[in-house]
């Protein structure tokens, strides 16, 4: 987040409301007046607000990790939806205060930096006991005890995929101490997994402000429903997010944020794409704030707090093209001097003068959700935008000072050596086109609620996992090669050369560990054109998997000569590394050393090593009673989450919106005993070889000196 340090303002003195502030007020009305809706949308539900004094005291918790930029907006939200509705109320965000206690105890004591965006993998699961949660427990046992100073009958938390682990452990401590609390936990976790369980009380899925409100007058009445422990908003409700009460941040000490005269804000929730791999796109049903509505929140805390640095949380801010600009226009209107930032996908339709619009409002940057550049894979993600859009938009936007911070994915199941190039390609082309940070994910991983997870055939992709993560039909996508494609683009990231600063996800270990790269001449900077290239070169003929694993890096290989011109390099995996860098979603008994090296001429010659090891059983030691073989079948098509449901609907898989009969999920569970029975991708390979890249019409490669070491047969799956 470096390129928020410009706006860094501690104890900022607040700005003073302007003597004619009627007058400005009417100019925005009339401002916005050409873009802007008159009516709230149709079919909103209200969130009806029965304002009398309440015996309940309430308190909401958010639990390590998630962002520290700025106050959880969420939070703030539900607190003065609930103090408006009698309730003492207050709400504490314990992973702000981890984050400070980390910095201020724990930096020299952890050899990594907990709350970056690579390391999330080591808050889940077992790996957040392993890695973290020793150091954070003294610090969680004395909030416990300030926790108990309030006394609370109702804890609620928010739960997110990185802070489960964290909830769950807060819960049953909090638990132990107040053996008479009831616990309500949501968010987008709950969204996807539903749960209650002895420790939680209630779940909520779905948008909270409504059903807390529910539970609570349940729980004030003393009645109960204790057979709908678990709350879901229906399928089709959207709440009026206009008439919600400002969000009350009484409770929150700004200073102890990164951006501490910063806020988050909403123009609108949902989202009006439906990307294939996307689960937030599911999660509720889209609608847009009214652009007067949000500019009265923003300009209350603007002079009341001194906040002037706003991202936007919205899945995009420009769902609503217009009513957007009206934002912007109402903005400039009032004389409002802030600096705002938020989530967007390409749109052909922004054009050079409603980027100027948005600037002048004081958008900085722009995060786009660009996750290829190859125009068959955004296609295959239903992206509903082309490259050109993208570069476009970026140019425009550079051009009045908006900054694009890109989000990327590779490994889609339909991404293949070329298209994987081509968003390099694309990348390297743009560099200087107003981009100042890339966020390269880390990879494709498929979810329940997306269209991709209710319809895994369209995708190519098997109906079972194997080593816990998706593969395609044909064995030649999974979970290594998506390693491979994860490591390629941080090196290609960390090498490029641009005339700004680019910012990436940061990962020092990388050329320390894992790469040793020596340039023959670091000055050399080429400009590229995209090409079609054949990245099938070593031609091993050992299994689908192993012979599409052996030439995965020569896409980076090619890339780093064309870019940079002439190098040598060597790139290692290896499982413990791996595994210590990316976690197990990514890393897998997986052991290879690729040593490259080209001249200026393009003539090159390689030696790589390859073992893979495909394990006996996922648990670690065996457990006969309870087996986790490579392979086992994942369903997806009975899951009755409203997000789930949304998504099968537009996924239309072969088993239609009942989910697999009895048959077809017997028929897949002795699938699941076939694959284990018969398929073991094990390999060991020695390859050695040499080439020309000069041309491609002289393209060639020596005779191979591949030296297959051992194999096991498989049966080929129809």
């Amino acid at each position: 987040m470096g390129w928020f340090s410009e706006f860094h303002k501690k104890n900022k003195q607040k700005p003073v409301r302007a003597v004619n502030d009627h007058d400005k007020h009417q100019a925005m009305l009339d401002a916005i007046a050409p873009y802007a809706k008159l009516k709230v949308q149709s079919n909103l539900t209200e969130v009806k607000i029965s304002k009398s004094t309440k015996n309940t005291k309430v308190c909401f918790i958010l639990m390590p990790e998630w962002a520290t930029n700025f106050p959880p907006y969420n939070l703030a939200r539900l607190n003065s939806v609930v103090k408006e509705s009698g309730y003492d109320s207050k709400c504490i965000d314990l992973n702000v205060k981890s984050w400070n206690y980390y910095k201020n105890n724990l930096e020299k004591k952890i050899d990594f930096d907990p709350w970056s965006g690579p390391r999330d993998w080591c808050w889940v699961g077992d790996d957040y006991y392993k890695n973290i949660h020793q150091h954070l427990e003294p610090f969680y046992r004395q909030q416990i005890e300030e926790i108990k100073k309030f006394k609370p009958d109702v804890i609620g938390f928010t739960i997110y995929y990185c802070n489960f682990e964290s909830v769950k452990w807060m819960a049953a401590e909090l638990r132990k101490e107040l053996p008479d609390i009831k616990i309500v936990v949501g968010g987008p976790h709950m969204q996807a997994r539903p749960i209650v369980d002895e420790i939680f009380d209630f779940g909520v899925a779905g948008e909270g402000e409504l059903l807390i409100l529910e539970i609570l007058e349940e729980i004030e009445n003393g009645n109960i429903n204790a057979e709908y422990r678990l709350r879901y908003q229906p399928e089709e409700q959207r709440l009026n997010l206009n008439s919600l009460p400002l969000p009350d941040y009484s409770d929150i000490d700004f200073n102890e944020y990164a951006v501490p005269n910063g806020i988050n804000s909403e123009l609108s929730r949902g989202c009006t794409a439906k990307c294939t791999f996307c689960e937030e796109t599911h999660f509720w049903k889209y609608r847009q704030r009214q652009a007067v509505d949000v500019i009265q929140e923003i300009e209350t805390l603007y002079y009341t707090k001194g906040t002037d640095v706003v991202w936007f949380l919205d899945s995009l801010v420009n769902g609503n093209l217009n009513e957007l600009r009206a934002f912007a226009k109402g903005i400039i209107a009032k004389g409002i001097k802030i600096k705002w930032v938020g989530y967007c996908r390409n749109d052909g339709r922004m054009d050079a003068d409603y980027y100027k619009d948005l600037a002048d409002s004081g958008c900085f940057m722009l995060s786009y959700g660009c996750e290829s550049a190859s125009q068959r894979v955004l296609d295959d993600i239903a992206k509903g935008t082309t490259t050109a859009d993208m570069e476009q938009n970026f140019r425009d936007g550079s051009a009045v000072g908006i900054k694009a911070h890109t989000n990327w994915i590779v490994g889609f199941p339909t991404e293949d050596y070329q298209d994987f190039a081509d968003t390099m390609t694309f990348i390297w082309r743009n560099r200087n086109n107003g981009i100042v940070d890339i966020s390269p994910g880390f990879g494709f991983g498929l979810s329940v609620s997306t269209i991709a997870g209710q319809n895994p055939a369209k995708f190519n992709l098997l109906d079972h996992k194997y080593m816990d993560t998706w593969i395609t039909k044909d064995f030649k996508l999974g979970k290594l090669h998506v390693l491979s494609r994860v490591k390629s683009f941080a090196i290609f990231l960390q090498n490029l050369v641009s005339e700004t600063d680019i910012a990436i996800s940061h990962r020092p270990n990388l050329p320390r560990l894992h790469y040793k790269l020596n340039w023959k001449n670091r000055k050399t900077i080429k400009e590229i054109e995209y090409e079609q290239f054949d990245y099938n070169i070593i031609k091993s003929d050992i299994n689908p998997f192993a012979d599409t694993l052996v030439n995965e890096m020569f896409v980076l290989f090619r890339m780093l000569w064309r870019t940079r011109g002439a190098y040598d390099i060597e790139v290692i995996f290896d499982e413990d590394l791996d595994m210590k860098e990316f976690g197990d979603r990514n890393a897998g008994p997986f052991w290879a050393k690729q040593k490259f090296e080209i001249d200026e001429q393009g003539l090159w010659r390689a030696h790589f090593t390859f073992k893979f090891k495909q394990p006996e059983s996922l648990i670690d030691p065996p457990d006969p009673l309870t087996p986790r073989r490579p392979f086992f079948a994942q369903d997806y098509s009975r899951v009755e989450t409203n997000n789930a449901k949304r998504a099968r609907k537009l996924a239309k898989p072969s088993w239609g919106d009942e989910g697999r009969s009895h048959e077809e999920f017997h028929a897949l569970l002795e699938e699941e005993k076939f694959l284990n029975s018969t398929v073991d991708l094990s390999f060991e390979y020695e390859w050695q070889g040499q080439g020309d890249w000069s041309n491609p019409e002289r393209f060639r490669v020596e005779p191979s000196k591949g030296k297959i070491k051992k194999i096991t047969p498989i049966i080929p799956i129809t």
